[in-house]
């Protein structure tokens, strides 16, 4: 095999070199360091992560629908607005501690037509429900719910904690979920995204967003790399592909570590001409017509609202420019307020869903939502439905999963993982079931349920944190949504 001497160390008089002008003069460092100054070696090497991910091309996208996970942080009316059954798809004889009364009262307010293609079952009175089916585009809620299945898994999590491992986003990675040009989006700074622990481990942190233009600048170029001119900032990284591998890493220990190792190693082909052309990234929703109407957005709208930046992030995970969204909906800690104040919050949940669902529908995207949160709320037993919750109940909590198919071939014929247990005096999730008592466990068949809809239920064995969770028989159990290949 032919050696290759530009990529041997070089030394400096016998040794390795360790300042910078011995790096020069053993000639680790070729002409690019003629061409950078070295303040501009450091703003690489000492930028944030946005900025370290600014012009580099983080990876393809592996053809994964957008995933969105939506936390209700403090632990919402979960079991007020769908109804949780039993294992053999039956009402419980009573639901007061939940606030649904008792099932003699419930029955003539269940609603299981006009909403999701396969039924699941609802209050009523069901703010969430009343959200979801809301839309500012005419027929478009109905259009986007008739290709959207439903489904629900009761599950017992601690109330008020941001330590149930409720967050998919290190499984989502290793099945190779990754963005072309952004890492995963979300919208609460604490390394994951949402307000919930990690399940299995711990997946790179997102780019947190609360305004359109936190995307555009990840992508820009900032601090004194601005100076440059747009062939300037081309020619920097044209010059870098140049760079040997060793070199690469020199110049990286040299001025700061990894962060410059990511700019410059993966300034390939593909992130050059991402920098030769920022101005062909699609990025703002505000540029299409029909996603824009979704959710109200106009050139008026200010860039920091709520929606402008949910629809942001939704738009570039459909777009595949990013990895999986955590978007936080702050305040379900209500027990204790009044009724109508519970409704309106479980409303936001169902219109934000409602958009979300409506947006796969707008760009003929598929797309899955995940809604968990930590705990939930009950109410004094009683056997009228609609009482206010007033006090944390965590052992009626649970996970709502929801596939937008445009193809409309996913089917979900049964509409819960996991039951309800059989004492009818408990009201609570069945914690002997499989994922009834642990939220690592749930977030696991939520990984399975995404897989299935999504046709790559061959990843499963691949993932050794997954593939050793559940058995075949159990994978039966828990997998709901079916119809693709894969």
């Amino acid at each position: 095999m032919k050696n290759d001497n530009n990529n041997k160390p070089k030394l400096y008089h016998g040794r390795k070199p360790v300042t910078r002008r011995e790096f020069l003069a053993s000639g680790a460092i070729p002409m690019m360091s003629y061409m950078i100054p070295a303040g501009l070696m450091t703003t690489f090497a000492k930028a944030g992560i946005a900025q370290a991910q600014e012009l580099c091309k983080i990876g393809e996208s592996a053809k994964f629908p957008p995933i969105v996970n939506i936390n209700a942080n403090g632990g919402w009316w979960v079991a007020g607005n769908n109804i949780f059954l039993t294992e053999g798809r039956e009402l419980l004889p009573s639901y007061g501690r939940n606030g649904l009364g008792s099932a003699a009262n419930l029955v003539s307010q269940i609603v299981k037509t006009g909403h999701f293609k396969n039924q699941p079952p609802f209050y009523s009175g069901s703010g969430f429900l009343a959200g979801v089916q809301t839309g500012l585009v005419a027929n478009s809620a109905q259009a986007a719910l008739a290709k959207t299945n439903f489904v629900s898994m009761p599950l017992q999590s601690q109330n008020d904690s941001d330590t149930n491992k409720l967050a998919p986003f290190y499984l989502l990675q290793k099945a190779g979920l990754s963005g072309k040009i952004l890492p995963n989006l979300g919208t609460t700074d604490n390394g994951i995204g949402i307000s919930n622990a990690s399940a299995f481990g711990m997946s790179p942190a997102p780019l947190i967003v609360n305004n359109v233009d936190n995307i555009v600048n990840a992508l820009g170029v900032a601090d004194r790399l601005a100076q440059l001119n747009q062939v300037q900032k081309t020619n920097l990284f044209k010059a870098s592909q140049a760079m040997s591998v060793s070199q690469a890493r020199k110049l990286a220990s040299l001025t700061g570590g990894s962060l410059l190792d990511r700019l410059l190693g993966q300034a390939n082909a593909d992130n050059t001409k991402l920098i030769e052309n920022p101005s062909g990234l699609d990025l703002d929703p505000i540029n299409n017509a029909a996603f824009s109407a979704v959710w109200g957005l106009n050139n008026n709208t200010p860039k920091n609202s709520a929606d402008y930046a949910n629809a942001s992030m939704i738009y570039n995970a459909i777009n595949g420019n990013c990895g999986a969204v955590g978007i936080e909906v702050g305040g379900c800690d209500y027990h204790g307020s009044t009724l109508a104040q519970t409704i309106a919050k479980d409303n936001e949940i169902g219109t934000l869903t409602g958009k979300i669902l409506q947006s796969f529908h707008a760009m003929g995207s598929p797309g899955f939502i995940v809604i968990n949160t930590d705990g939930s709320v009950g109410a004094p037993p009683s056997d009228i439905p609609g009482t206010d919750p007033t006090a944390d109940r965590g052992d009626s909590s649970g996970i709502y999963m929801m596939y937008y198919d445009p193809t409309d071939v996913v089917q979900a014929p049964d509409s819960q993982v996991g039951h309800m247990k059989n004492d009818p005096d408990a009201e609570a999730a069945d914690d002997k079931f499989l994922v009834g008592g642990n939220a690592e466990i749930a977030t696991a068949a939520v990984f399975a349920n995404f897989l299935s809809a999504a046709g790559k239920m061959n990843l499963w064995t691949s993932i050794p944190e997954t593939n050793r969770t559940f058995d075949s028989l159990q994978l039966e159990k828990i997998l709901k949504f079916h119809g693709k290949a894969g």
